[in-house]
């Protein structure tokens, strides 16, 4: 990684959630992690699944698009309105 990536720790919190059954909510989806790089800025999820993927701005998650992506929060729009996730 180059010296100006933006890296957000995982909190401790977050963490231990993304490893254990039943701790995070399975109804949506968590932002573990993210990672701020310019143009290969990228983010870390959990689907209510549990699945964890990497997504990157004009990635879909669902209905939404994420737009940007933030030391610990990314964007989306959903059906023309603004929303935010942030890590726990």
């Amino acid at each position: 990684m180059s010296t100006t990536d933006d890296t957000t720790p995982t909190t401790p919190k977050t963490q231990a959630a993304a490893t254990l059954e039943d701790l995070l909510p399975l109804d949506g989806i968590t932002l573990l992690g993210t990672v701020v790089a310019g143009e290969a800025s990228r983010a870390l999820i959990r689907a209510g699944t549990g699945r964890i993927s990497q997504i990157r701005p004009g990635d879909r998650i669902g209905q939404a698009t994420l737009v940007g992506i933030e030391p610990g929060l990314i964007h989306l729009t959903r059906n023309g309105e603004a929303q935010r996730l942030a890590m726990p």
